[in-house]
This record gives C-alpha cells, sequence and structure tokens, in this order.
C-alpha cells in the first residue's frame, strides 16, 4: 500500500463504491439530509409562517432525489 497522501486518498476512495455503503447507512444520510433540507427552508429562508405551499414544494424537490437515490441503492441492477 502507498503510503503517500495521493496514494491513501486513491486506496480510500478506491474502496467506497456504491456497493459497499451499506443500506442502513444510506437510509441515515438521506434522512439526516432531509431534515437539514426542512430546517433550511424554514428558518433560513424565512418560509415556516410566510408561505406553506412554497415550502413544500421547495421540500419536494430533496425527497423525490432522496426517493431515486435509495430505489438505485436497493434496486438490482
Amino acid at each position: 500500500m502507498d503510503h503517500t497522501p495521493g496514494g491513501l486518498l486513491w486506496s480510500c476512495s478506491a474502496q467506497w463504491k456504491q456497493e459497499a455503503l451499506p443500506t442502513i447507512a444510506l437510509v441515515v444520510v438521506l434522512a439526516l439530509t432531509l431534515l437539514k433540507t426542512r430546517l433550511i427552508i424554514l428558518d433560513f429562508m424565512g418560509l415556516r409562517n410566510r408561505s406553506p405551499r412554497l415550502a413544500a414544494a421547495l421540500a419536494a424537490w430533496p425527497v423525490f432525489f432522496a426517493a431515486v437515490i435509495l430505489a438505485k441503492a436497493l434496486l438490482p441492477g
């Protein structure tokens, strides 16, 4: 194994393939991502009490992509 920083980085990145990531870890990361998205939309963007329809529309995008990512990870092929 190459112990140079570049070799170590290449070695780590070569091991992290989609198949190697456990499904539970993927679900946890996606759930945290959706939670953070919700907090950003409602609090940082200030849409908590102003425009609930816009907040719902903005939150739909990450939910859609999280569902696609999860389906791709779970379905064979």
